[in-house]
């Protein structure tokens, strides 16, 4: 009984922590990629459509998009800012 408790309190802690990452909000542009078996892999920290579209170009299957969760769509443009949108609607 005990064992099955600290695996239920390690998991829950697991779910809790697991956030993505700061830079995953950074870039302006997201690389979509259909790995197969309709998985779609999604890599978003370009910071311009042209380096998007450089990394895209070795990858088939590959689509640039505006990042969706880009802090500066959302009208933050400093660090102060973005540290209070972060914790307000994230």
């Amino acid at each position: 009984m005990r064992k099955l408790l600290i695996i239920g309190a390690l998991a829950a802690t697991a779910l809790v922590q697991a956030q993505p990452s700061q830079a995953y909000f950074r870039g302006a542009w997201c690389a979509k990629m259909d790995v197969g078996g309709g998985v779609v892999q999604e890599r978003c920290d370009f910071p311009t459509v042209q380096a998007c579209l450089r990394y895209s170009g070795t990858m088939p299957k590959t689509t640039c998009t505006q990042n969706q969760w880009a802090a500066r769509n959302w009208g933050v443009y400093d660090n102060a800012t973005e540290e209070r949108f972060n914790w307000r609607y994230r």
